[in-house]
């Protein structure tokens, strides 16, 4: 590993002097635009594990990716307009080459002239009653329709969005008068419909004004940082450029923490609102900040305040966030209309969500349960926090409480870090290997589990989802591989590649430090393969008991990505079986046998085909009385799949000994706790995987 990371240095080195020719070349100017653009392409073209598309793929990918996120609901291009933009089509390559940005100035100087259209016919559009007695009918999918002919054709596709929307508002204020008539509730108004409908529509245009808002607000730095995305994943969904803005943001989604006040925020009809306060945080500490106070302005320690009322979101939440030690000073204007200046000294901020959590199910014997969110590491003034170390200590304190199996919960877990997958699968394995990574000069290396001995070496069950990816993939497929355990739940994501993060400051030429900060670029360097030979990548990894999911047809999965890698095989590496695996056949048959006469997974699988419908489903009625009878019918559909969150009966969560001397110092912890262990006696997979955990011993 050590040797390893030594030649990468070593490459970066090497690429670092070809980048800072690359931006010194002459003609090639000060440009910001330019530079950050050639950086990440000289990046791209030594770094990629694949071989950067050739010119003309480039250009139609990154053509394509880009009509395609800016339009998506192509409600602003026409067919002429998008035939005016393929003189572009495949020239793009030659413009990232000259650092020319003439495809991307064009077509967003067309935006902007249909945005601004497209802002006064909306408010034309609704200015007048809809006739919702017509049959007339409209295809909410951009996926089912092609971009709209002309500007005609675009007119009338926006005046049936338009009409589809105030059927929703409509049909919502209608069933809530409908209800309070049944129930003679008199703190409902009752309305004519004419009067519903002209508010519906007043709904909808303050929506469609907030998102042409949003729109006006978007700076040319915004734009070029979605332009450079899609330059980025035509190479594969992975690689990303980001805006130093969003790099911020990246880190702290994969440390689990970061520094401000340690307060939710959301933007409720232009005012920046506290959601929520996280425990023990400087927000939480003053004991002044509350849910529902809002936000007006903001200070830097003894800085001029600057006013934040109408301002964007993620600008607003910039401003507030810092370094921890740094003062902050909120201006505050309270529920009660009150306005207090509060001071604040920022800290770093936990998000305890994303730790490992384990709790003791009870259902005739104690069952181990390890709830990991993501594979972190968290680096922190005198801390270092690991999820290996994390789970580490939560299976030798189950081991404690004499469970008889342990489940491990992966589902809805991204991935994360690489070296605690390898530690986290040495805690149930001997001494072996774990994953296999080869580069992109088909170097193969195999990182392998180094103790001598698994800790815990009992009954063991991963279950997984379509939303379990990267290293969970790696973890999943390494039990499934060595048969130590069991797999259960739905096939994974089939995400099977590394990313490495270069940030474009570190190597640009000094004389053109005014130019930073540049951003950084996530190229994808090296590809995953189990210990079989076989990657992970695209496919994932496929369960050993396959259960229904709701959310089977709704998955967006790495196949289902733009330009994703392919699947392929290695050599195997050399390993050794568990060497008392469990009866995968009579488990499998055990287990269909439970799903086929329990009634929380035959709704889950009604649920699975309505979903399918639903994606599937063409035009909607326009008609009010056709429109309310499908809405009507929808809803006691999903009235009848409540009934999957039902508690089950002989399933009770307990704490775990270290869990409950927490809950008993704060309150609040308790009150989480409580909430969490209700949460998991509806889980109908986790109350299968109890029983498998019976079937293995």
């Amino acid at each position: 590993m050590k040797r390893t990371r030594i030649t990468f240095i070593l490459l970066i080195i090497i690429t670092a002097g070809l980048i800072i020719c690359a931006v010194r070349r002459p003609g090639t100017g000060t440009d910001k635009r330019r530079v950050i653009m050639q950086l990440m392409m000289t990046g791209l073209q030594a770094e990629h594990f694949q071989s950067v598309p050739p010119a003309d793929s480039m250009s139609v990918r990154v053509f394509k990716l880009y009509l395609q996120r800016l339009d998506y609901f192509k409600q602003y291009f026409t067919q002429e307009d998008i035939a005016k933009f393929r003189q572009y089509e495949t020239q793009i390559d030659g413009e990232i080459q000259n650092g020319s940005f003439e495809f991307f100035d064009f077509v967003n100087g067309v935006f902007a002239q249909r945005v601004a259209y497209d802002t006064q016919n909306t408010k034309q559009i609704l200015s007048q009653p809809f006739d919702f007695s017509t049959n007339e009918d409209f295809q909410p999918d951009p996926e089912k329709s092609a971009f709209a002919k002309d500007d005609k054709e675009l007119a009338e596709r926006r005046r049936k969005m338009l009409k589809l929307q105030t059927l929703y508002k409509l049909n919502d204020m209608m069933s809530v008068q409908e209800k309070a008539q049944e129930t003679k509730d008199t703190s409902v108004k009752i309305k004519s419909f004419s009067q519903l409908e002209k508010d519906a529509r007043a709904a909808v245009l303050k929506s469609n004004s907030n998102i042409f808002q949003g729109i006006a607000e978007t700076t040319e730095n915004d734009k070029l940082s979605a332009y450079f995305d899609c330059i980025a994943n035509a190479c594969d969904p992975h690689t990303e450029y980001f805006a130093p803005i969003e790099r911020e943001d990246f880190d702290v989604k994969m440390s689990g923490q970061l520094e401000g006040i340690g307060a939710t925020l959301r933007d409720k009809n232009g005012n920046i609102t506290i959601e929520s306060v996280v425990p023990g945080s400087p927000a939480w500490k003053s004991g002044e900040i509350k849910e529902g106070d809002v936000i007006m302005k903001v200070a830097q320690d003894t800085g001029e305040p600057v006013d934040i009322e109408g301002m964007r979101l993620d600008k607003a939440v910039h401003l507030i966030r810092g370094k921890k030690g740094t003062r902050v000073k909120l201006t505050i204007r309270k529920v009660n209309h009150t306005v207090k200046v509060i001071t604040l000294v920022r800290d770093i901020i936990q998000i305890k969500e994303t730790y490992a959590h384990d709790a003791i199910i009870q259902q005739g014997k104690n069952i181990g349960y390890i709830h990991l969110p993501e594979f972190y590491t968290r680096f922190g003034e005198n801390t270092y926090r690991t999820c290996s170390e994390d789970v580490k200590k939560e299976i030798l304190e189950l081991d404690k409480q004499n469970v008889q199996g342990i489940i491990m919960d992966l589902r809805e877990n991204g991935g994360g870090s690489l070296q605690d997958v390898v530690k986290m699968v040495g805690l149930f394995i001997n001494a072996g290997p774990v994953v296999q990574i080869k580069g992109h000069a088909n170097q193969v290396q195999v990182l392998t589990a180094n103790d001598t001995a698994a800790i815990y070496k009992g009954p063991l069950i991963v279950l997984v989802n379509g939303y379990s990816a990267s290293a969970s993939e790696i973890f999943a497929a390494a039990i499934q591989d060595y048969k130590r355990g069991v797999i259960m739940g739905s096939p994974t994501y089939g995400k099977g590649t590394v990313q490495q993060i270069f940030d474009l400051d570190d190597y640009v030429s000094p004389s053109f430090k005014s130019l930073k900060p540049l951003g950084s670029v996530k190229i994808t360097i090296s590809k995953f393969y189990r210990i079989n030979g076989g990657t992970t990548q695209r496919d994932g990894v496929t369960p050993d008991i396959q259960l229904p999911d709701s959310y089977s047809a709704l998955y967006v999965k790495e196949k289902n990505s733009d330009y994703p890698m392919p699947w392929d095989k290695i050599k195997p590496a050399t390993y050794t079986i568990w060497n008392n695996p469990p009866d995968y056949d009579k488990l499998r048959s055990s287990a269909n046998k439970d799903v086929a006469h329990d009634s929380a997974f035959i709704l889950i699988s009604e649920e699975a085909q309505n979903n399918k419908k639903l994606r599937d489903h063409g035009e909607v009625s326009l008609n009010l009385e056709q429109f309310r009878k499908q809405q009507k019918e929808q809803t006691e559909e999903n009235k009848k799949f409540g009934a999957i969150t039902k508690v089950i009966g002989d399933m009770k969560i307990i704490p775990t000994t270290g869990e409950d001397q927490k809950m008993q110092a704060d309150t609040n912890e308790m009150a989480s706790e409580k909430k969490w262990m209700k949460q998991l006696t509806k889980d109908p997979e986790l109350y299968e995987a109890t029983r498998v955990i019976d079937y293995m011993r």
